[in-house]
C-alpha cells in the first residue's frame, strides 16, 4: 500500500540562528531556522508556532507547548523526553531518530506527520485525530492510543509491545511488519485490523479462545 504523507516543505536555504533570539513569550512565533547543537527549555508556552524550521541535535530540557500550532518542521536527533505537545496542530512534520519516551499529544490533530527511528516508550496520544501519519522503525512500548479516530494511519515495523488502542478502531490498520507480544484493545474494535496468522492467533486469546493443534 503507498503511504499517503507528504513530507515538510522546508526552504532549501534556511540560516543557523539561535532560538532565544527568536523566542518572544508575547508573539511566540519561531519561523525560518535550522537551531542545532544546543539546550532548550520551553516551560509552558501556549499558542507557540513553529514554521519552515529544523532543529537539529537539540536537547529540550523542558518542552511543554499547549495549543501549539507546527508546519513544515523536521526534529532530527532530538531528544523531547516528556515532551507536552497537548491539544495542538501539527501538519507537514517529521521526527527523525528522536528520544520521544513519555511524549504526551493529547487531544491534538496530526496530519502528515512521521516518526521515523524514534523512541517512543509510554507516549500517550488520547483523543488525537490522525490523518495520514507514519510510525517507522520506531519503538511505542506500553504507548497509549485512547479514543484515537484514524484515517491513513502506517506502523512499519514497529515495536508495539504493551500498546493500547482502547476505544480505538483498528478497522483497515496493518500490523503485519510490526511486532508485539501482547496488545489492549477493545474486541469489538479489532475487527478489519490486518494482521498475520501468528498475530491473529495472539488476538484470538484476547477473546478468551483457547487455540489448540
Amino acid at each position: 500500500m503507498k503511504k499517503k504523507v507528504i513530507d515538510p516543505n522546508i526552504s532549501s536555504d534556511l540560516l543557523e540562528k539561535d532560538f532565544y533570539s527568536l523566542m518572544d513569550e508575547e508573539d511566540p512565533i519561531i519561523e525560518n531556522a535550522i537551531i542545532k547543537d544546543c539546550t532548550i527549555s520551553i516551560d509552558s508556552i501556549r499558542n507557540v508556532e513553529f514554521k519552515n524550521l529544523v532543529f537539529k541535535n537539540v536537547i529540550f530540557d523542558y518542552f511543554s507547548v499547549p495549543n501549539a500550532y507546527l508546519k513544515d518542521v523536521k526534529f532530527d536527533h532530538c531528544q523531547c523526553i516528556n515532551a507536552e505537545i497537548n491539544e495542538s496542530a501539527l501538519k507537514r512534520v517529521e521526527f527523525h531518530q528522536c528520544r520521544m519516551n513519555g511524549a504526551s499529544f493529547g487531544d491534538s490533530f496530526l496530519e502528515d506527520v512521521q516518526f521515523k527511528n524514534c523512541m517512543m516508550d509510554l507516549a500517550g496520544f488520547a483523543y488525537s485525530k490522525h490523518k495520514n501519519v507514519l510510525f517507522s522503525s520506531t519503538q511505542l512500548k506500553e504507548s497509549d492510543f485512547y479514543e484515537n479516530t484514524f484515517k491513513n494511519i502506517y506502523f512499519d515495523q514497529c515495536e508495539m509491545s504493551g500498546i493500547r488502542f482502547s476505544n480505538t478502531s483498528l478497522k483497515g490498520i496493518d500490523l503485519r511488519t510490526s511486532n508485539f507480544e501482547r496488545m489492549v484493545v477493545d474486541t469489538e474494535n479489532i475487527k478489519g485490523a490486518i494482521v498475520t496468522q501468528d498475530q491473529a492467533l495472539g488476538f484470538l486469546q484476547l477473546l478468551g479462545l483457547v487455540v489448540k493443534d
